[in-house]
């Protein structure tokens, strides 16, 4: 009866109830609860059973605390995993105790309540209390916890902010010990109400103050809270010193640019994609004849007269549409005024990038215009006098006949002869008709031609001091005179006006600057050379004008000597400079060649035939010229047809075996497949897809006992300004006689 009510006493306990052996830790009494684990009772009575069953990781723990529970007959708190049936883990948590039996071995009695369900969630609430340590220490915006008016919770975040380490805030510092002295009072305040419960969220900014005491701006956000019986804000607190900073630098900004757009004369405006004036700033509203105010919000034809608007809307539909700036030169009335305006307009665009209006500039040129009439106007004059000057000097030779054979007639006849006052009459008249002669020369400073021997390297020196003051500070020039230079004979003055021509378009072909280089020289053209310059054989002065600018196509480059044509923009140019100049060397007996590739500058090479002072008439009498000749491999590379295949027969002539190319990729192909030594490479500079510097690198590297010689029609100073940087490499000026390239090859063959 007694074990019954027993029995049904632990059946209602909240647990499993146990009994086992101190020693062997055995159970001899078990609740049935203990089912719940999925084992009968009469498995948990087994020996061994219990302790088997206890997770390994906590296995040793449990039997020791057990042991010791026993021995000092002591109560201790256990909580371990245990293995149910099904294999997983069931967390238990319980107590045990020892008691001895009267007359037995000591009991251990105990109670385990399956606390799985709880160790769970307080897993989870772990996990989410490192989760939030986790944010708020990794979060770069600061998060605080008041309560009793002190910080209770910072994170690193906000402590750095305010320069202190976290332990030198929590429960020491309260929210006004960080503010400035100014703001102190709005803090409290907020922190009242909310605490209060007047408000439940606030945001505000305010001036912080660091522990260094510097100060910094702060946006605070903070909500009222209930924690742990107590009423506190949470919240965060954003560094917003930088954005205060750039605020400023905005203002500044705008107020800088705003003075540029009010101090400028130019016009500058703003229209919405209806046409509305959206800014224009006072120049540009006063050009109008109005105000800013009286502008604003208006359009172009409710500004100008109809044919004007209708010139400005065409503009700005010119500029939406294709999405780029224009500059336009607009001539429009507001006002009853008439102005010519040069006007740049491009698209305002949102942030997006969608077109939302047009924006510009325009600048009244209506002076400029009028200035430059009275500049064409002068160029007129100007042609009218060289056209002048031509008619009158031609007819002075005819007034030079005309008088002088009526002068011889008037005393062959005497003057009492009946045809005498005839002869008379036209004499007078021939020589009224000599001084309008001499007023027409007079107004067009027409100089007769006096060719003089000169010394070009002299004559040239002298003429760089004024050309550094036409070609500008941007542009480097350059002048490497020749050694020993003989004498060319030589109008100084047309000599002088043909290479300022030259300095002067190249220096239009080198906006932003670049590298002007005049070199003379002393050459000799043989019969090759000159059959294709119109000049005959012999030693020549060479004056190289070349340039860094953007150089000239094919087309450019046939049409450059003929009158009229130019590359420049209407008024800039007539398109007779290089036609004159080209016809003074012609008329001097010497000749002019360009050399140009787009990208790779220009080269104006001028020859002038060289002068003997002493006896002019003396001619040198030219000795017979022996090719050398030789048996080595030479690859030669050369995308002009012409010269390669005249490069190739010189060579083939010679003696040696010529490998031919078009192009340093076709060269490339034939040294790989070429099984024999390659001894020397002889390629253009210039080329397409790959040019001679770089094949001659990259041969060097497959064949690195190759020389190389390179050929060109840019002189060495030009070629020296394009190619800094590579080691240097034998060179023949273009164009050259078979003679120069025999006698070229065969020395750099017989270097060491």
């Amino acid at each position: 009866m007694l074990e019954e009510r027993y029995n049904a006493l632990v059946a209602e306990v909240d647990g499993i109830v146990w009994e086992a052996d101190a020693e062997t830790l055995q159970f001899t009494f078990v609740s049935r609860k203990a089912e719940h684990l999925g084992y009968p009772l009469e498995h948990w009575l087994a020996p061994g059973f219990w302790a088997a069953r206890i997770h390994p990781n906590d296995r040793a723990d449990v039997v020791e605390r057990c042991r010791r529970a026993a021995s000092t007959q002591t109560e201790c708190d256990l909580e371990y995993r245990m293995i149910s049936a099904a294999g997983g883990s069931v967390w238990l948590r319980g107590k045990v105790n020892s008691q001895p039996l009267p007359g037995g071995p000591p009991q251990l009695r105990g109670i385990m309540r399956d606390v799985s369900e709880q160790k769970r969630k307080e897993a989870q609430l772990l996990e989410l209390q490192e989760r939030f340590r986790l944010l708020a220490e990794s979060s770069l915006t600061g998060i605080y916890l008041i309560q009793d008016e002190l910080f209770r919770y910072v994170n690193p975040a906000m402590a750095s902010m305010f320069g202190y380490d976290v332990e030198e805030i929590i429960d020491k510092l309260g929210p006004t010990d960080l503010t400035s002295a100014d703001d102190r009072a709005k803090v409290a305040e907020n922190v009242r109400r909310r605490i209060a419960g007047e408000v439940e969220e606030v945001r505000y900014e305010i001036r912080g103050t660091r522990k260094d005491g510097t100060t910094i701006y702060v946006e605070v956000h903070g909500r009222r809270i209930e924690r742990g019986g107590k009423t506190g804000v949470i919240g965060t607190l954003v560094d917003i010193t930088e954005r205060k900073r750039t605020e400023r630098a905005l203002a500044e900004s705008y107020g800088l640019l705003n003075g540029v757009v009010e101090g400028t004369s130019d016009a500058v405006f703003v229209k919405d994609l209806q046409g509305r004036y959206l800014l224009i700033n006072s120049a540009g509203a006063q050009l109008l004849g109005k105000n800013v105010e009286e502008v604003l919000g208006k359009d172009d034809a409710a500004l100008f007269s109809a044919d004007t608007a209708s010139v400005v809307k065409e503009g700005d539909r010119q500029v939406l549409e294709s999405g780029q700036s224009h500059t336009f030169e607009e001539t429009a009335t507001a006002a009853g005024v008439t102005r010519t305006f040069l006007s740049t307009k491009g698209v305002l665009r949102d942030a997006q990038g969608d077109a939302r209006g047009v924006i510009g500039i325009a600048r009244d040129i209506t002076d400029l215009k009028r200035l430059e009439e009275q500049f064409r106007q002068a160029q007129k004059m100007e042609a009218i006098g060289r056209l002048a000057g031509g008619v009158a000097h031609d007819f002075n030779n005819l007034l030079t006949a005309i008088n002088g054979y009526s002068e011889l007639a008037l005393a062959e006849v005497g003057g009492e002869h009946r045809t005498a006052a005839l002869l008379t009459e036209i004499r007078k008249a021939g020589d009224r008709a000599a001084g309008l002669t001499r007023q027409l020369l007079a107004f067009s400073r027409k100089q007769v031609l006096k060719p003089q021997i000169v010394n070009l390297n002299t004559l040239l020196a002298e003429l760089c001091k004024l050309l550094r003051t036409i070609i500008g500070e941007d542009i480097e020039l350059c002048f490497a005179p020749g050694p020993q230079l003989g004498f060319a004979r030589i109008d100084p003055g047309h000599f002088e006006h043909a290479v300022i021509n030259l300095a002067v378009n190249a220096r239009d072909a080198m906006p932003h600057g670049g590298r002007l280089v005049i070199e003379t020289d002393e050459v000799e053209l043989d019969d090759d050379d000159t059959a294709r310059r119109e000049v005959r054989a012999g030693r020549y002065l060479l004056v190289a004008v070349s340039d860094s600018g953007h150089g000239m196509d094919t087309t450019t480059r046939s049409r450059i000597f003929e009158p009229f044509f130019t590359t420049k923009p209407a008024g800039k140019g007539t398109g007779l400079g290089l036609a004159m100049v080209y016809g003074f060397l012609k008329q001097s007996g010497g000749h002019v060649e360009v050399y140009s590739e787009p990208g790779h500058g220009t080269t104006f090479k001028i020859y002038l035939p060289l002068a003997d002072a002493a006896s002019p008439s003396e001619r040198r009498v030219a000795e017979p010229l022996h090719l050398p000749r030789g048996t080595e491999t030479v690859l030669l590379v050369e995308d002009e047809a012409a010269v390669r295949n005249l490069a190739r027969l010189v060579l083939s002539s010679g003696g040696y075996t010529v490998l031919e190319a078009r192009d340093g990729e076709e060269a490339l192909r034939l040294a790989a497949d070429y099984p024999n030594t390659i001894h020397l490479l002889v390629t253009d500079l210039i080329m397409p897809r790959l040019a001679g510097r770089q094949l001659a690198a990259m041969l060097a590297e497959t064949r690195p006992g190759v020389k190389t010689l390179l050929m060109s029609g840019y002189t060495d100073q030009a070629i020296a300004a394009q190619g800094s940087g590579l080691a240097p490499v034998a060179f023949l000026q273009k164009p050259f006689s078979p003679t120069a390239l025999a006698r070229k090859v065969r020395e750099i063959l017989d270097e060491a």
